[in-house]
Formats: structure tokens, sequence, C-alpha cells
């Protein structure tokens, strides 16, 4: 089973996506990221289909929207006096000025020559940027078409990064076309990347008929898991509580309790009081509510652990609070570790476990050596203090070492 990975409090995101976008690319595409399935934070709601008072068109059948109008005010013809401009122009950064300023009408205009402008000029980071750029504007118009010109013209990360763009657009338009055409293509890296995404977006908009799609093509191995957690966890983003209840089928006809709680922690990061109340309230035990606890024990953490902490007392007394109790100090050690070790010592909730008194004290310890050693020094016996006791003892040999 694959493995998910926070990050951010929870969400599962998928190796996939987790590439490095330049600083254009990223405004638009959030990147996701782990073992390679997954999706939690750092997705946020994904771009709903437009009721049409903004002058796009939609169809009342199926919520698809129409493709934008194309700009105004560059006329194809104008495109060869335009070039030879261009070409005149001796000074390469004056050349690709002129034609940033102009980029978007020759976009509409003609797209394919825009790009193929673009792609003859000498590869730089800001090259490839306004290359995004004019992709995803193509993608607006016809994004079936921007898809091919990147499938045909970029590779790796840029064609990664890329696709996932041209598909938030195109999974807004026309869900089951997109999925389609990437169904179409030889499996790769990139493709399954991009099949994850439409399937995310389209689950925010039409929730119903990507989880149709997605169960008529589940996809092969891993790529089965991570298209039913994109699904569900798109859906979650716009109607999280029908989402978690189909989410819960599923996961156990799938008999993966992760999928749910990756459901529910795509909820929790709109609405964390209410994805977990509903949570208690619904799911008295099982291997669901078990991964689910864990899940949003850790979004606590990274929201607000005092409300964590009186959220521990309602959970079941025993294993369930022990486990909770255990991931949010963890957790929370990581961004506030001196805050975190102060409760560790007042809680009785829950006796920690080796791994989270190594989390804190490793932690507490490189953030802020003097105020850990003020810490250890009040530390009762136990376990906790005797492990701080060793954290600190090896931390002088190294220095030691170091010294020498």
């Amino acid at each position: 089973m694959p493995g998910s990975a926070r990050s951010g409090p929870g969400i599962f995101v998928s190796a996939s996506f987790m590439k490095v976008l330049p600083a254009t690319i990223a405004a638009l595409v959030i990147a996701l990221g782990s073992g390679f399935i997954g999706y939690q934070i750092g997705r946020g709601t994904p771009s709903p289909v437009p009721s049409g008072d903004d002058g796009t068109t939609v169809s009342s059948s199926s919520g698809k929207r129409s493709p934008r109008p194309a700009a105004t005010g560059f006329r194809k013809a104008d495109i060869p006096a335009f070039r030879a401009k261009l070409a005149e122009e001796g000074n390469p950064l004056n050349r690709f000025r002129d034609a940033l300023e102009h980029l978007e009408g020759w976009v509409a205009a003609d797209p394919a020559d825009a790009l193929e402008w673009l792609r003859e000029q000498p590869r730089s980071e800001r090259r490839d940027e306004v290359i995004g750029i004019a992709l995803s504007q193509y993608a607006e118009q016809d994004p079936k078409a921007a898809a091919i010109w990147a499938e045909a013209n970029l590779s790796g990360n840029d064609l990664n990064n890329t696709l996932l763009l041209i598909i938030e657009e195109w999974a807004v338009q026309d869900g089951a076309g997109a999925a389609d055409w990437l169904n179409s293509r030889p499996q790769s890296h990139e493709r399954d990347a991009a099949l994850e995404g439409t399937l995310f977006t389209w689950a925010a908009n039409e929730p119903e008929a990507a989880v149709a799609y997605m169960e008529q093509h589940p996809g092969e191995g891993e790529l089965s898991s991570i298209l039913r957690y994109a699904t569900f966890a798109g859906w979650a983003k716009t109607d999280p509580e029908n989402a978690v209840r189909a989410s819960l089928q599923s996961s156990r006809l799938h008999q993966d309790p992760e999928q749910f709680a990756n459901t529910l922690a795509n909820w929790a990061t709109i609405d964390l009081p209410a994805s977990s109340d509903w949570l208690l309230a619904n799911l008295s035990d099982g291997p669901e509510r078990a991964a689910a606890v864990i899940e949003i024990a850790g979004m606590y953490a990274d929201q607000s652990p005092e409300s964590g902490i009186a959220w521990l007392d309602r959970l079941k007394p025993g294993k369930e609070t022990e486990s909770a109790a255990n991931k949010l100090i963890s957790e929370w050690a990581s961004s506030d570790p001196a805050a975190a070790a102060d409760w560790a010592v007042k809680q009785k909730s829950a006796t920690l476990t080796d791994e989270t008194i190594r989390e804190i004290t490793h932690g507490f310890l490189i953030r802020d050596s003097e105020r850990f050693e003020s810490w250890r020094a009040t530390l009762p016996e136990g376990p906790l203090k005797s492990y701080a006791d060793l954290v600190a003892e090896a931390s002088m040999d190294d220095d030691e070492e170091d010294a020498e």
C-alpha cells in the first residue's frame, strides 16, 4: 500500500506532483508530494465552474465551461510584420521585451506561432516561464491543442509542470475529455501526474461524474490508489460531508482506511472543527476512525495545538488517545519544540513513545540549546529525562570531537 506523506498537516500528496516549479507556474499549480501517492494540503480548492455571470457560458446539462473568447487587438494578419520587427531588433533583451508586450494578443491570434517563436529563443528560466504563461492562456482557448504542443516540445519536469497547468484548466472545461485524452497517451510519470490532477479538479466541480469515471477507469497497480485518493480529495474541497461519506464506503470496499483518513483531512484543511466533529459523531470505532484520528491530530498540531489538547479529551481513553497525543506532540515539536516539550512534561493523556521523545528532545536541542538545558534541569526522573540526558551527552561528545 503506498504511504501517504504530509506536505503540511495531514494531506495526501503524490510524488508525481513533487516537482520544483518555476515561480510563475507555482503560483497557479501547487505541487503535491511524497512516496508516489497522495493528496492533502498544499493544494487548495480547485477552480469552480463559473456561474456564467462573468460572460463565460456554462452548459446546464454537463457543467462544462466553454473556452474563454480570444482576446482582441492583435490580428493574425499582423503577425508577419511583427515577427519582422522582432527580427530586426539586434538586442536580445529588447527583442524579448517587445515580444512580451504583445504576448497575450499574439497567443490569442495564433498560439502555435507565438509558442514556436518562444521555443526558438535561447533557453533560459525566463523563457521557460513565459512558455508556461502562453500555454496557460492557450489552454483557456483550446486545452487539448495546448497539451499536444506541450507533449511534443517539452520533457521531464517542464512537461510535468506544464501539463498540470493545462489540466487545471481543461478539467474545469471538460473533465471527461481531459481524462480520455490522458488515458489515450502512453503511460508515463507525467501522464499519471496529469491524470491525478484532472480527477482532483473534476471531482471538485462534478463529483459524481468524476467518481464514476475513476471507477470505470481505475488505472493499474499503484495508480489505482492514487486516482481514488485524488478524486475524493477534490470532492472534499467543495462538498466535504458527502465526499467523506462516499470515501468511507469506498475505503471499506478497497480495505484502505488511509483513503478515508486522507479525504477527511482534505476537509480539515477547510474546516478542522467540523471535520473532527463529524468523525467523532459518525464513526465509533474501526480502522477508518483510527487512521483519521491520527491525521486530525497532526492537523491540530499544525493549526492550533491548544485546541488539539482540548480535542484529546473527547477521544476514547487508551490506545486512541495515546496514539493521537503522541502524534500531536511529535508534529507540534517540529514547529515549536519548546512549547511541545513543556506540555509533554505536564500532560497525563498518554505515555510517550520512544520516537516521540526522540523528536521532542532532538528538535528542542537543535532549535534552542540554552533553553533545552534549562528545561532538562527541571525534568523529573523518567523516560523523558533519561533520553534528554542522553541527547545532551551525545551533543557534548560531538562538540568535543569537532574541537579536536
